[in-house]
């Protein structure tokens, strides 16, 4: 028997799509938002499967038990204090063990500013076996402060509340995250020039001479904290940057593959085919139809 929610003492908030919308003229509310978020303790039988992946980013936090997550192929084991932030429209599946169903937090969320922060990545799932002993109560705060301010009811203070604590919560993941893996401060510095000559083509040679290391070196490191190639994820950041253009402007898609260094729109279109499974014409008609 599998379950996708309906466990005893659960909490469950979904936001109508009609509300967010209702939302989306502001500013400050489309930089980063939350549309799901829960509580799901001793969550027998738990078993979520989404071929397609889903639209927003899902963060599972595990206080208890233990679980699987699968995502881009590779397998995450859950354990108590794991945390893990599943990229969107990737297909993924997660499920509780069968002997020691886990206690999760979870959230679903999104942002045109979502990646800004270090610990969310476009395509690639952000994975830590064990949080820092000393992140661990505040997360579980921040948490749960969120769903106490969903409980009374949804509105736009309390949805632009709840998304500012997720912001603390990511900033204190970012923050911290150089204690939790080595070379993870070559990796951030690394992730920030890729984001910063996103419009130009990047090698590995100009990131190693711009961190003062080898290319065998940043390459090694990179993979380790981030479990993907600095090429993958050069290849994601332009992909999700274009993603972007194409649903929320008229830019040709020429265009949009010269500004994110692309020379020649046909290999553009492919390597974004490789990763949507769709053409970017396509995807432009999917996203604004």
């Amino acid at each position: 028997m599998r379950r996708l929610e309906n466990f005893d003492n659960e909490y469950l908030f979904v936001l109508p799509p009609a509300l967010l919308q209702s939302y989306a003229s502001s500013p400050i509310f489309n930089n980063l938002y939350v549309t799901d978020l829960g509580f799901f303790p001793n969550a027998d039988y738990h078993y979520v499967s989404r071929k397609h992946g889903t639209n927003t980013w899902v963060m599972i936090f595990c206080t208890n038990g233990s679980g699987t997550v699968v995502v881009n192929k590779k397998t995450y084991a859950m354990k108590q204090h794991s945390f893990i932030i599943l990229p969107p429209n990737v297909a993924h599946k997660y499920f509780t063990a069968a002997n020691d169903p886990w206690d999760i937090y979870w959230v679903h969320f999104r942002g045109k500013l979502a990646t800004s922060y270090p610990c969310v990545y476009p395509s690639f799932a952000f994975y830590l076996e064990e949080l820092p002993i000393n992140q661990i109560k505040s997360v579980m705060e921040l948490f749960w402060f969120m769903i106490k301010t969903f409980q009374p009811g949804f509105s736009f203070n309390r949805e632009l509340y709840v998304s500012q604590l997720l912001g603390a919560l990511l900033s204190g993941l970012s923050v911290n995250k150089s204690d939790v893996t080595t070379g993870s401060t070559y990796v951030d510095t690394a992730i920030q020039y890729i984001y910063n000559n996103i419009s130009s083509p990047i090698k590995l040679e100009d990131i190693a001479r711009k961190l003062g290391i080898s290319v065998s070196y940043l390459s090694r490191t990179f993979r380790k904290v981030t479990q993907v190639s600095v090429n993958q994820f050069i290849t994601s950041a332009k992909v999700a940057r274009a993603s972007h253009y194409l649903r929320f402007t008229n830019i040709p898609i020429q265009q949009i593959a010269a500004r994110l260094g692309y020379t020649d729109s046909y290999y553009f279109s492919r390597v974004f085919k490789k990763e949507y499974q769709v053409s970017p014409r396509e995807y432009r008609q999917q996203k604004t139809s």
